[in-house]
């Protein structure tokens, strides 16, 4: 091979490796490595007892007798995180002095208000001079050996809001409950009256609500808000 004719073959093989680098570099360039995306926050699973308050529940007078309470405790449209019920008459009463109830699904905390709430989140009103309206249990009273009335016991929460915290709950009693009851027990905040904790009691077809009494103060037996049945929806 003539020296011409070498250079020439030199000059071709070099200008082809050139070209493959050249594309490899552009294939590398066409696919960069993205990077991986932040892992989603998991969101806190339901507490077994908020859950099994879940639904729409009727209070009656006696098993078979005249209904005295409804509530629909159901997941909030604009906060999905908590349920939100309000006690309420069957034969129609004022929505804006029904006893509204919120908990939070995970469990950790509960609020009483006896005005519309739209936000359970949101900060608590300013304490005003004016009267407060005060939380009245839907739940008759009556003394032992009579027939239940209508008659009402006044809770005294001077608040129009009451926030509670989850704290451990108390052995419960058997009673007439069946195996499957769940409990949760929440702490008022300071100033709330003796009644300082708010019981959800719950099974499968059973709901109450309770307002107990602090231990140790003489302050009375605990005050029951609403004791209902599974009456349908989910």
């Amino acid at each position: 091979m003539s020296r011409t004719s070498l250079l020439r073959a030199t000059a071709l093989l070099a200008a082809t490796f050139a070209g493959a680098f050249a594309c490899t570099g552009v294939a590398y360039a066409a696919a960069p490595t993205s990077p991986s995306a932040p892992p989603a926050a998991a969101a806190s699973p339901p507490d077994r007892a908020v859950d099994a308050a879940r639904g729409c529940w009727i209070q009656r007078d006696a098993p078979d007798g005249r209904a005295s309470a409804l509530l629909r405790l159901l997941p909030d449209r604009d906060h999905p995180e908590w349920l939100s019920g309000q006690l309420s008459r069957p034969e129609g009463d004022d929505p804006d002095r029904r006893v509204q109830l919120w908990l939070a699904r995970d469990g950790r905390s509960a609020v009483l208000a006896s005005r519309p709430l739209a936000d359970p989140r949101a900060p608590a009103p300013a304490a005003s001079t004016a009267d407060e309206p005060q939380l009245r249990p839907l739940a008759p009273t009556h003394a032992p050996g009579r027939a239940p009335g209508s008659t009402q016991t006044l809770v005294l929460f001077p608040q129009a809001r009451i926030e509670f915290a989850r704290v451990p709950e108390r052995p419960l009693p058997a009673g007439d409950w069946p195996q499957d009851i769940l409990s949760a027990e929440f702490l008022a905040g300071a100033g709330t009256g003796p009644s300082r904790r708010l019981r959800v009691q719950a099974s499968e077809e059973r709901l109450a609500l309770i307002l107990v009494s602090a231990r140790g103060t003489g302050a009375g037996r605990d005050t029951p808000l609403f004791d209902g049945r599974r009456d349908g929806c989910d």
